[in-house]
C-alpha cells in the first residue's frame, strides 16, 4: 500500500510575497484604485480570506505594498560603492528617475495623495526614511565638509529636485525638447549646489 505523497506547508512569507506580487500586477494595470482585496485574490488566484488572513484590511495590503516599494526603491538608489562619489550619487538619481518613470502606479501609491507615507508612525513612513538616509550617506560621500545640520536639508533638497522633474515629466508638462538632457542638467546644478561652501 503507498502512502500519499506529503503536501508541503507553504511558509508564510512566501505567501505574503506572492500575494504582494499579485498586487503589484493589480496596481500597475489598474492604479491605486484597483488594488481592492478581490482583485488581488484573483490575480493571485485565491480566496479573498487569503488575503485578510496575511492583510487583515485593504489598508494592511496598500501599506505592506508600499513598503516593498519602497523597499525596491531604496536598493535601486543604494548604488554600491565604486564610481566616484559623484558619479555614485548622479547615477543614484537616475536610477531614482527611471523606477519613478517604468512604475508609475508604484511611484504614485508612495508619493501621491493618501499615501501610507502621511501617517509618520507607519512602517512605510519608516521605510520612506531608510530610503531617505541612503541618499544622505550619498550625498555625505560627496559632500563631505556638510555638517549635521546641513546634510538633511542637502538630501531634503535633491529629493524635493527629483520628485518634481519626474512628476513634472510623468505629466508630460515639461518645456524642454529633451528630457533626459533637462535631466542631466539638473544633476549638473545640484552636485554643484551641494559642494558648494
Amino acid at each position: 500500500m503507498s502512502t500519499p505523497p506529503t503536501r508541503r506547508r507553504t511558509a508564510s512569507h512566501e505567501v505574503s510575497a506572492a500575494l504582494l506580487r499579485a498586487a503589484e500586477t493589480v496596481l500597475d494595470r489598474d492604479g491605486s484604485d484597483g488594488v481592492t482585496v478581490r482583485a488581488v485574490a484573483e490575480a493571485a488566484e485565491v480566496s479573498p480570506t487569503s488575503v485578510y488572513n496575511r492583510f487583515r484590511s485593504k489598508d494592511g495590503l496598500t501599506v505592506a505594498l508600499a513598503v516593498r516599494t519602497l523597499a525596491r526603491l531604496g536598493e535601486i538608489v543604494d548604488v554600491p560603492a565604486g564610481p566616484e562619489p559623484r558619479e555614485r550619487l548622479r547615477q543614484s538619481c537616475r536610477n531614482y528617475r527611471d523606477f519613478a518613470l517604468r512604475h508609475p502606479a508604484r511611484y504614485a501609491l508612495i508619493f501621491g495623495t493618501g499615501s501610507p507615507l502621511e501617517d509618520q508612525s507607519s512602517e512605510a513612513a519608516e521605510s520612506g526614511r531608510a530610503v531617505f538616509t541612503v541618499l544622505k550617506g550619498l550625498i555625505g560621500d560627496v559632500a563631505p565638509e556638510l555638517d549635521d545640520g546641513e546634510l538633511p536639508e542637502a538630501a531634503q533638497t535633491v529629493w524635493a529636485a527629483l520628485h518634481g522633474s519626474v512628476t513634472i515629466e510623468q505629466a508630460g508638462i515639461g518645456q524642454t525638447p529633451d528630457a533626459d538632457a533637462t535631466f542631466e542638467h539638473m544633476l549638473d546644478c545640484l552636485i554643484q549646489g551641494v559642494t558648494a561652501s
